[in-house]
């Protein structure tokens, strides 16, 4: 890990590639290498969380690609047409963590 507060390096945060990360504690920059995902272990609500997101993605995008029904949709959940994905996203969870009634968050 690498510290620096050089002019160059001010400000700067992100990856490069998938092998140096970038990220700013307080004035400094800190440089490290990009994490080895690989052999991480998901839990059963993690995995339950990452399906139900890919519903309600599949959901939103559906929802977004039909003027009518988005329209509805905006109508329904009294929001913005750049926060409706969003909006689109919580309801979607909302009512299926109902629907199953077991909190997985």
């Amino acid at each position: 890990m690498a510290i620096s507060e050089s002019l160059i390096m001010q400000k700067m945060s992100g990856h490069l590639g998938k092998e140096l990360v970038f990220k700013q504690y307080g004035s400094k920059t800190v440089v490290t290498k990009y994490p080895d995902m690989s052999k991480r272990v998901l839990s059963e609500k993690q995995l339950r969380i990452n399906e139900i997101m890919s519903e309600a993605n599949h959901y939103a995008k559906g929802i977004l690609a039909n003027e009518e029904l988005r329209n509805a949709a905006q109508v329904r959940l009294n929001t913005t047409r750049k926060k409706l994905y969003t909006a689109l996203i919580k309801e979607y969870f909302k009512n299926t963590l109902v629907e199953e009634k077991s909190p997985l968050i």
